[in-house]
């Protein structure tokens, strides 16, 4: 049995201990394991088993996270949604009632990046609470997870469509990581 089977069960057994110089051992015989086919001092532990299946996971998954440029594609994509939404948002109004229309012709630039914002805030938490994927990144092939590699919670969510609404977040990409991803901990990888 190699030592990486071995510490499967030292992982999941309550009889194991961490030493700086040996790593994981046992805390019954101070050493390292040696059994073969089974570890007759091994006591399963139901959470410290889960945890380390969850850590093979993990490991054994590996998360690409999706280049800059797919990052672009994804945001040109959203944008061009964006504005259709808004659009057929318009439509519908000037439908239900014309006057607000021409309300909306004198507009300020203040009240157009208000509106525009709460619309992106409600399109990105929408679709990335939801499937994890505005319609940019489910035609790209990728999505958002957290720094474990999971799906974010609806907070982070949140966070992360917020974050969007600062102004040159988008130039924030220029660096190594953006500020909505920075800010809310997150990264979008292959899906």
């Amino acid at each position: 049995m190699t030592r990486d089977e071995q510490l499967k069960y030292c992982k999941a057994c309550s009889n194991h201990k961490f030493d700086v110089h040996k790593g994981i051992i046992c805390s019954i015989t101070n050493e390292r394991a040696s059994f073969e086919q089974a570890c007759t001092l091994y006591n399963e532990d139901a959470e410290l088993k889960h945890k380390a299946e969850m850590e093979a996971i993990r490991q054994s998954t590996q998360v690409i996270e999706v280049e800059k440029g797919t990052r672009f594609l994804n945001f040109i994509i959203d944008r061009v949604i964006m504005l259709i939404l808004a659009f057929v948002m318009g439509v519908v109004l000037a439908l239900i009632n014309p006057a607000i229309i021409g309300s909306l012709d004198g507009m300020s630039t203040l009240m157009d990046y208000v509106i525009t914002a709460i619309l992106a805030v409600f399109y990105y938490t929408i679709l990335e609470a939801t499937t994890g994927q505005t319609i940019g990144k489910m035609i790209t092939g990728t999505k958002v997870v957290d720094e474990n590699g999971e799906k974010p919670d609806f907070g982070t969510i949140m966070v992360r469509s917020f974050s969007r609404i600062v102004p040159f977040d988008a130039f924030s990409f220029l660096g190594t990581k953006g500020w909505h991803d920075s800010w809310s901990n997150t990264r979008v990888v292959k899906a």
